[in-house]
């Protein structure tokens, strides 16, 4: 969001009943009813994923607040509303949905939403290069040594950034602009020179946004759809380290997933990333396997290239290569349905924020 604008405001002003005549104020929306002034304070979390409830419910409420508190979220998803729930907690949706209970008594329910546009909530611009630079700086938040993960809350300078991901210094200039403006990072000291730095107070709410737009983007990597006769994940790690011996590869989805953070004996498939520049190589270096053979949908196994960046991220368990936790996170909040169970417990226990 820019500075000084609260999406949680636009939110409230949709949901609430017009009947009402809400007013925006700073920070806050005024309701009239039956004579009496109701204040409503929102709390914007961003996407809308439980674990950005959980980072509020860990906060200290901002003492400004002095109304109702309102969590509001570009679109709440079952578990967050369950947690909200249980907590007592109002909140409402970017996509129109509401349960707010002021402590006057009235009860706002909004059950046939009317949702607003999500240009309204940001300025955000999800380009190519934001993506890349985003999943690096969130990469980089995280230690290196599992399972125990150290956030670490400075960004690196831009010209190191540029290097790692490919990105002209000038793009990603702007794109740690726009994130200054949307609240996720702040600057500190001049506004130029080796004296001034970044750092990341909202990467909570920075990975449950760049993850959302990962899940709705297209897949701008290539891909191809492996079959394998086994059902064992042994032995599409086998496959995948005879075929590619001289090739860096990292697992990601269910697999990677149930390597950094186990979270169900059963694995279905399984996502491995390979440089752009390798890709089609790999293809062939595979298929001289006579369990592994192209597909045109269904494969056990996902081949998708990766920028090279991605892969300084890896690490190694178990002798099995595993992509960064933060886009194995992406992978199973993109992969939807029972996979966001296993992305909420991953992000617990292998990101930590």
């Amino acid at each position: 969001m820019k500075s000084g604008n609260n999406p949680g405001i636009a939110v409230l002003m949709n949901v609430v009943p017009p009947a009402m005549m809400p007013v925006d104020g700073i920070n806050h929306v005024e309701l009239r009813y039956n004579g009496t002034t109701i204040r409503l304070d929102p709390e914007w979390i961003g996407e809308g994923f439980p674990a950005d409830v959980r980072i509020l419910l860990n906060k200290a409420r901002n003492p400004e607040q002095r109304g109702t508190m309102v969590v509001t979220a570009r679109r709440m998803s079952p578990g967050a509303v369950e947690l909200l729930t249980e907590h007592r907690l109002s909140w409402a949706d970017a996509a129109g949905h509401a349960e707010i209970t002021p402590d006057s008594g009235i009860y706002i329910s909004r059950q046939k939403p009317k949702p607003i546009p999500r240009r309204m909530l940001t300025g955000m611009n999800w380009s190519p290069s934001a993506k890349r630079v985003v999943e690096y700086i969130l990469s980089r938040q995280i230690s290196a040594v599992s399972p125990a993960p150290t956030p670490w809350s400075s960004i690196d300078r831009i010209s190191l950034i540029a290097e790692a991901t490919g990105i002209s210094p000038s793009s990603v200039a702007k794109v740690l602009l726009m994130l200054d403006n949307e609240g996720y990072t702040s600057k500190f000291g001049p506004e130029r020179g080796p004296t001034s730095w970044r750092e990341l107070p909202q990467r909570g709410r920075l990975l449950s946004d760049w993850a959302a737009w990962y899940k709705r983007s297209t897949h701008s990597e290539e891909g191809a759809e492996l079959h394998v006769l086994s059902r064992e994940p042994r032995d599409w790690q086998r496959y995948l380290s005879q075929g590619l011996t001289t090739t860096p590869w990292a697992v990601s989805g269910w697999l990677g997933a149930s390597a950094l953070a186990p979270f169900t004996t059963s694995v279905p498939d399984m996502i491995v990333y390979v440089p752009d520049k390798d890709f089609e190589s790999s293809i062939e270096r595979l298929t001289r396997h006579d369990d592994m053979t192209v597909v045109d949908r269904g494969g056990r196994v996902h081949l998708r290239s990766a920028p090279r960046f991605t892969f300084e991220f890896d690490r190694h368990i178990d002798g099995l290569p595993v992509a960064s936790p933060v886009r194995v996170y992406a992978d199973l909040v993109r992969s939807g349905g029972r996979a966001l169970e296993a992305a909420e417990h991953l992000r617990e226990i292998a990101i930590g924020f």
